[in-house]
């Protein structure tokens, strides 16, 4: 089966996705960086051939707590597509999931190093999308993602596709010590390892170790490595470390062609 969607990456070449004040001037105002945001999906929109505005974000909490339950899904439906802008709808959730129905409706989420997982199933005409970042990736997030399609939305394995967006690799990976974060052992098995310079953390040996028992269809691979120096991808943890450059957020996401 064909796949009838677009995935697309935004990166600095766009300019910066979040909203987050350290990322702009000093003294920036809430106006002032809506509008770079707004520019930026605007050209992003431009080169994948989407209208920008018409571009869901979903916020997604990064540590337990009670705002809303784990796994939450939201499907965008007329009701979400009611303001010019759709990047303003404040949507509380894990994971985002539209029909064939709505074409040229983008979903995405922001990334600077953790990846977004983009799951079709190409015979219902449904897609999901969930960004992973070490937490979520913790509590189950990517096994819960094929989940909520099979369970809840009707999907068969075998007409499941897997997008893995473009994430920090291995090599790149580096905590002094075991990351605090990492207490499932069956979901970090062979994907931590010891060694000179520190414990290197594979993100996507951790998620391959969820969803292998589910086989799906087919899983692809971003082969970007957000942390290269040579791309213009922002990366938060190239950032803490000093290097200037990859500062920022990137973007992530699809729409129905």
């Amino acid at each position: 089966m064909k796949s009838q969607i677009q995935i697309f990456e935004g990166n600095q070449e766009q300019g910066i996705f979040s909203k987050a004040k350290k990322f702009y001037k000093e003294n920036a105002t809430d106006e002032e960086i809506y509008n770079q945001i707004k520019k930026s999906r605007i050209k992003l929109g431009n080169k994948y051939n989407f209208n920008g505005l018409k571009m869901f974000q979903v916020l997604q909490k990064m540590e337990d707590n009670d705002e809303y339950e784990d796994n939450k899904s939201v499907e965008i439906t007329e009701e979400y597509m009611q303001k010019e802008d759709f990047f303003t709808e404040e949507i509380h959730a894990d994971i985002l999931i539209i029909s064939n129905k709505y074409k040229k409706v983008a979903l995405s989420h922001r990334m600077a190093d953790c990846p977004v997982l983009i799951l079709e199933d190409r015979k219902i005409g449904k897609t999901a999308i969930a960004h992973c970042g070490i937490y979520h990736i913790n509590r189950g997030l990517p096994q819960a993602l094929i989940e909520e399609m099979i369970n809840n939305q009707g999907s068969n394995p075998e007409n499941l596709y897997l997008y893995i967006g473009s994430y920090i690799h291995k090599e790149s990976y580096i905590y002094d010590t075991y990351p605090k974060q990492a207490t499932n052992k069956d979901i970090w098995k062979d994907a931590i390892e010891k060694e000179k310079d520190g414990y290197h953390i594979d993100l996507l040996k951790a998620i391959t170790n969820q969803i292998e028992k589910y086989n799906i269809k087919e899983v692809i691979i971003s082969p970007i490595n957000t942390a290269d120096k040579n791309n213009n991808y922002a990366s938060h943890y190239e950032a803490v470390h000093g290097n200037n450059n990859k500062l920022g957020q990137n973007i992530v996401g699809f729409y129905y062609k």
